[in-house]
């Protein structure tokens, strides 16, 4: 074989290997773009979940006789919800999020914040599953508190 046909072939080789590459970094970038939108998607998924979880959980709350297994499926529901957030805000998912950037900025205070929300509904639950409605009751509220607060700092208009 020549010396231009054997360069012919190594720059052919080259080509096809950086084509491969291109492709191949083109859709990582894609994927990574999917994941991002999706995480974004899950956690408004999950807050307006939270929001009415926390809206029945407080109706049945109220009742004089309240139906124990139904809130702890309930109850179960909104802490896995709850939970599920600390996962779901991750850097470079800001793109289509009603969050301020100070989400990303000042991640420590803002898990600080998901943190104190996701443990006042770990308490409500273990108030339902021991059937104590007043400290179910208090939990719940503690957890409103947390949301109103993380809204007003966290959350764009």
């Amino acid at each position: 074989m020549s010396v231009s046909k054997r360069v012919n072939t190594v720059i052919s080789a080259l080509s096809l290997t950086l084509s491969l590459a291109i492709t191949s970094v083109a859709a990582s970038e894609n994927v990574s773009t999917a994941s991002l939108i999706q995480d974004v998607e899950q956690r408004q998924t999950a807050f307006s979940n939270i929001d009415k979880q926390q809206k029945q959980i407080s109706k049945a709350l109220g009742n004089s006789s309240p139906d124990w297994q139904q809130l702890e499926v309930q109850s179960a529901e909104l802490t896995a919800h709850s939970a599920s957030l600390q996962t779901l805000f991750v850097p470079g998912s800001q793109s289509g999020s009603k969050a301020k950037d100070k989400v990303w900025d000042n991640n420590i205070k803002f898990k600080a914040a998901l943190a104190n929300m996701d443990n006042s509904f770990i308490k409500m639950d273990s108030a339902i599953k021991q059937q104590d409605q007043y400290a179910a009751k208090g939990a719940l509220k503690e957890a409103n508190k947390t949301c109103r607060s993380c809204h007003r700092q966290y959350r764009s208009r």
